[in-house]
């Protein structure tokens, strides 16, 4: 089977498809990019926080 020598395999990992804006994703790249970070990390991490947000709501 094939693994990539970029990013490990983790069985936690889901792979997923999805629509986003254009220009959303546009900034996301290019913010990664002046972060020196893959933009999937941030997108976790926006995911994450709007979680947490919400959480907070419901108590």
């Amino acid at each position: 089977m094939y693994q990539s020598r970029i990013r490990p395999k983790n069985d936690d990992r889901k792979n997923v498809n999805t629509t986003l804006s254009q220009s959303l994703y546009k900034e996301i790249k290019s913010l990664a990019a002046r972060l020196d970070r893959p933009a999937n990390d941030l997108l976790e991490e926006g995911m994450r926080h709007v979680i947490e947000r919400y959480k907070k709501k419901r108590t």
